[in-house]
């Protein structure tokens, strides 16, 4: 280093030997900033680390020379990361600083380290990397600027866009790799066609050279189906991890669990401010431990207040943080999928039943988690791990009915559905005052579309002509398919006064009977002479015939026309046709256009007296898989259709009994009397299979 560099090198007072001591929190005797940590050593007294960044500057760079004029220079930010910017390809810089966790970006088209951004300068990267470099010849200056940073959430919003572009792009790669593996699959295939009848090499005949070919190509194109295959099943999960880097990253359980280490981690650095230990680890106040404790304690700050924004959002939505406030001993709980008796509230935890020896079970009670020699199994569960929560009370009586609550059934208690009493359910229906308009205003309800399936909590709230407040919710079900309803009578308080009743089925059925319900009001019930009232009837009846009140007829299930009179003879059950055929055989050859199907009985002897069925392959298509193949078999359920007959389920309903031919039981249609069966006009193609 000549005279002149060491004269232009800068000062680096971050190594001078000056110990700061913490003099509490309070106003800054220099500038004048309050509520921060005050610190004294040397010509300072109480001053605030931005001051003592100001006495103590660190050098603008650092190296052989200024940036100007170096040959590579090493730039460090928290907001680009650290990056070397000067080097060539073949010069030997990449290959000698590549043990160090050097890596090329080609986006960015230069050197640098790999997760650097929004984190302090790796000193224990970047000087080897230096000393490196110096050894092979050219000047090094290392410029780092701790103090440019870009916002916490400007970081996640870079880091969910990525993610994103990052999920297109293995799409991308997996539809390629996914083609590819068909058209490898195809080809294969398409060689194979030449021996789809099994043929073998023939050892010494001319044609060996182009079978073994044929076979090596066969396994070559099948080999890379595989692996294209494996491909692109790696690519499709790595796109759907990606897909999810966002809803995986604000899940509301998890961004607790996240809080709870930031702010210990800020505890912490609190502690080393004021010279404390911190989990058995000390730091030495130093002027620049001072201004990087201040600088990452306000990174913790700001990086916790978005993750409670986050949290905050999701409560808006719906999402319930649970703490010991919502218990008391003796609740349970829901997480994992399981019920848990509270045995004690912690500030953090739960403390729970638990057994292994049952686990997992629906319910875990206290007498569950009880040894023989008295103890009682227990275990933490963390209030982010919690679904819901039910009451003692309420958890008993679903206990008694041999039923275990869903997370919809404790949230709509919680809600203030509360179950209703024993008493009330031994009440009978039509003692329920107001309960008679229900239906009427349930009707007009359904009759208003889909808006329930749009709705987050999944049920109405109504007031009746009587002033009645009522509750419609679907208590099971995800859609159209699967529902079941509930109707109860609520109070102001939200308390259940009525006796619930449910309606299932799907909601078309529903809609058809609400519909229906009001056509037969006034008339005389032909089950149990009653009149007909107001309400919904089962499948098989449009309306209910009790008077007053919306609960079913005594016999609804059985239909009217089903009625009989006491004491009538059982109708004798009709004689099942046995002289039908019992299965069928097709048999195809391998490439053909034409399959010849005839009728068996069960033990597989074909019926001479029913005649043959020729089927033909559709325009353009052959049997390259022989009997078994697809377009055979929908001809096969073609020509049993028309003749009253449905070819059994299982596996096809196929079993193959010799190369070349195929066996199918069959059975005649309920809903249908059998056709003569018909023989198809024999085709004369060349091609046609042999009997």
């Amino acid at each position: 280093m000549t005279t002149d560099q060491v004269e232009n090198t800068p000062v680096d007072n971050r190594y001078r030997t000056v110990t700061l001591t913490f003099a509490g929190d309070g106003e800054c005797s220099a500038c004048g900033h309050e509520d921060t940590p005050l610190y004294s050593g040397g010509e300072l007294a109480r001053v605030c680390p931005a001051c003592v960044a100001a006495t103590f500057p660190p050098p603008p760079w650092e190296g052989d020379c200024p940036p100007e004029k170096a040959d590579v220079v090493i730039t460090h930010t928290r907001a680009d990361g650290t990056l070397l910017e000067g080097s060539r390809k073949g010069d030997g810089i990449f290959e000698a600083i590549r043990p160090y966790g050097w890596r090329f970006f080609p986006s960015l088209g230069c050197l640098g380290l790999n997760h650097s951004r929004d984190r302090s300068a790796d000193r224990y990267k970047i000087d080897p990397a230096a000393k490196a470099i110096r050894e092979l010849g050219f000047t090094v200056c290392v410029v780092v600027n701790e103090d440019e940073r870009r916002a916490f959430a400007d970081a996640e919003a870079d880091r969910e866009e990525r993610a994103e572009s990052r999920a297109e792009r293995f799409e991308d790669r997996a539809s390629r790799a996914t083609a590819s593996s068909d058209a490898s699959y195809q080809r294969s295939k398409q060689i194979s066609e030449r021996f789809y009848m099994g043929q073998p090499i023939l050892v010494g005949h001319h044609s060996e050279g182009r079978a073994r070919r044929d076979h090596a190509r066969m396994d070559n194109a099948m080999r890379k189906s595989i692996n294209e295959g494996e491909r692109a099943k790696h690519w499709a999960q790595r796109a759907e991890a990606s897909g999810a880097y966002t809803e995986h990253r604000t899940n509301p359980a998890r961004t607790l669990r996240r809080i709870e280490t930031k702010e210990a981690d800020l505890r912490g650095v609190i502690r080393w401010q004021r010279g404390e230990s911190n989990n058995g680890h000390s730091v030495r106040l130093s002027p620049a431990a001072v201004v990087e404790l201040s600088r990452r304690r306000d990174e913790l700050t700001e990086e916790v207040g978005y993750w409670r924004s986050i949290v905050a959002k999701a409560e808006a939505e719906g999402f319930k943080v649970w703490g010991a406030d919502d218990f008391t001993k003796g609740d349970f709980v829901r997480s994992l999928g399981s019920w848990y008796e509270v045995l004690r509230v912690n500030k953090k935890t739960l403390t729970v039943a638990w057994n292994l020896r049952l686990a997992p079970k629906a319910v875990m009670t206290a007498a569950d988690a009880t040894f023989e020699d008295g103890r009682v199994g227990r275990q933490p569960v963390d209030y982010s791990d919690v679904k819901t929560r039910m009451s003692a009370g309420d958890m008993a009586r679903y206990l008694e009915r041999n039923r275990t609550p869903s997370i919809a059934d404790a949230k709509a208690l919680m809600d203030g559905v509360t179950a209703a009493s024993t008493e009330g359910r031994d009440q009978a229906p039509a003692e329920v005052e107001g309960s008679a308009d229900i239906p009427e205003r349930l009707r007009d309800l359904l009759a208003e579309g889909e808006q329930m399936l749009k709705l987050p909590e999944r049920e109405w709230s109504f007031t009746s002509t009587c002033g009645r407040v009522y509750r419609v919710r679907m208590v099971t079900g995800r859609d159209v398919t699967d529902l079941r309803f509930e109707v109860r009578t609520v109070n102001a308080n939200g308390t259940a006064v009525g006796v619930g009743k449910d309606w299932p089925g799907t909601l078309e059925v529903i809609r058809e009977h609400a519909a229906a319900a009001g056509e037969h009001e006034g008339k005389q019930c032909p089950r149990c002479g009653r009149t007909w009232g107001k309400g919904f009837g089962s499948p098989e009846a449009p309306a209910t015939c009790t008077p007053g009140h919306w609960s079913y007829c005594d016999r609804a299930a059985v239909p009217v026309e089903q009625d009989a009179p006491e004491g009538a003879p059982a109708k004798p059950k009709a004689k099942k046709r046995t002289n039908g055929p019992k299965m069928v055989i097709v048999t195809a050859a391998y490439g053909s256009r034409q399959a010849r199907m005839v009728y068996a009985n069960g033990r597989g002897t074909v019926r001479e007296d029913i005649p043959a069925v020729v089927i033909d392959a559709p325009e353009g298509v052959k049997f390259n898989e022989g009997p078994a193949s697809a377009a055979i078999w929908q001809g096969v359920d073609e020509v049993l259709e028309k003749a009253g007959f449905v070819r059994l389920s299982g596996n096809g309903g196929r079993t193959g009994i010799r190369f070349g031919e195929v066996r199918a039981k069959i059975t005649e249609r309920e809903d249908a009397e059998p056709v003569a069966v018909e023989s198809a006009p024999q085709s004369q193609g060349t091609d046609s299979p042999a009997s």
